[in-house]
């Protein structure tokens, strides 16, 4: 029985995109049908599917950037992709772009192609491009594609960059102190012991005390952290364990702010696209809330879809829903009613990914001298708990012989 690749809508107006055996097309939209899909494309898979894997997320979007070039320059698709495939030095892109080469050649549309790669062509990316089919205007999605997609790329990349010299400050606090409590604590110790002190200031008990509960207390974090780590990774794979996480991010004080608006600028980005290449803006909504990146905000924005199915214009959805900033709500809405939509909210994502930028600097800008603090706090007490005694007995030696 042959297998065929299709995408279809659900009865709940999702895209989905699978593969299943049937007798022939007709026979396969009557199984949808009876399961209340809709059948939307299908093909016949007439070779196995590569596998794919180690294929870099700017590597995607250079494929998307060299075949709109080619594309511009009058190379058709088929030709495109057989040239990126020759050139292509990953062997796991290669055999990828060889694939969609073959499809191509076989009339498939590029976007039904990369639907089967789901893992490295997001929904999104495949309903740009397929929109791009539609309107003649592929090179140009393609492009524009690729532009978004860089910029939400460097904007994660600029995130984690600006907090790794804080996270190398803390990982080096806590091993200078630890180095304190295990090696320079005890010898001091010793010495006392052997100058034959007994008593101490509370300061200095308290170092003493401190460097008896170092060892534990640092076996505990470790095995903390490794639970912690090993709840979000079981969480992570759940629907609901995702949302709660999802939503436990965007209560972080800074750095929640960071995650949401990062998830509108991704939002507004990929819908302006969408509606820019003639996509419907119910269907343009529902494919843009998945590249949102949290749940929580994914799950809103298709609530704000159903509105707008219902009715409601986009503005009036965005101010309803009444968590998202009422700036986005003004703004949609005077692109709405200037029939320049898709233009203001590639204007908002732009000013979303700035905000982001902004608020990264701040975060880094705060927990750098808070590290450092810190830091000079840790030295400070383990200097006035063992060298201010130190130096008291050998005054009081120095004293005692003259």
């Amino acid at each position: 029985m042959p297998r065929f690749t299709f995408t279809a809508l659900t009865a709940s107006g999702e895209r989905i995109s699978s593969s299943a055996e049937a007798e022939s097309l007709p026979a396969l939209a009557a199984d949808l049908s009876r399961e209340g899909a809709t059948l939307e494309s299908a093909f016949e898979q007439r070779e196995e599917l590569p596998r794919v894997s180690g294929i870099p997320y700017f590597e995607v979007i250079g494929i998307y950037r060299q075949i709109a070039s080619s594309i511009e320059a009058g190379l058709p698709v088929y030709e495109a992709l057989e040239m990126l495939s020759s050139e292509s030095r990953n062997m796991g892109l290669r055999s990828l772009l060889y694939f969609l080469r073959s499809q191509v050649g076989e009339g498939i549309p590029l976007s039904d192609a990369m639907s089967l790669f789901p893992r490295v062509f997001p929904s999104v990316h495949v309903a740009a491009v397929r929109a791009g089919e539609e309107s003649g205007r592929l090179e140009k999605a393609l492009d524009e594609l690729a532009d978004q997609a860089e910029s939400f790329s460097n904007m994660s990349r600029r995130f984690a960059s600006a907090l790794v010299y804080p996270t190398v400050i803390a990982v080096a606090a806590l091993g200078l102190l630890n180095f304190a409590f295990f090696a320079i604590v005890p010898r001091f110790q010793e010495l006392f012991g052997d100058l034959g002190v007994t008593k101490f200031s509370t300061f200095t008990q308290m170092i003493f005390f401190g460097a008896r509960l170092v060892l534990p207390v640092t076996l505990l974090l470790i095995l903390g952290a490794a639970i912690l780590l090993t709840l979000v990774v079981t969480q992570r794979r759940a629907a609901s364990g995702r949302l709660w996480l999802d939503n436990w991010k965007l209560r972080i004080p800074i750095a929640g702010q960071i995650v949401e608006k990062a998830a509108l600028a991704r939002f507004s980005g990929m819908l302006g696209l969408l509606l820019d290449a003639g996509v419907d803006l119910p269907r343009a909504l529902r494919l843009s809330s998945e590249g949102a990146g949290n749940r929580v905000v994914e799950r809103l924005l298709k609530n704000m879809a159903a509105e707008v199915e219902m009715g409601w214009s986009l503005g009036e959805a965005i101010d309803r829903a009444g968590s998202m900033p009422p700036s986005l709500a003004w703004r949609v809405g005077v692109g709405e009613e200037t029939g320049a939509l898709a233009d203001a909210l590639l204007k908002m994502s732009r000013l979303y990914a700035k905000q982001v930028d902004s608020l990264v600097t701040s975060l880094a800008g705060l927990l750098e001298p808070i590290l450092i603090v810190v830091l000079g706090t840790g030295v400070a007490m383990v200097v006035l708990g063992l060298f201010v005694p130190l130096a008291a007995i050998i005054r009081s030696l120095t004293t005692f012989s003259g």
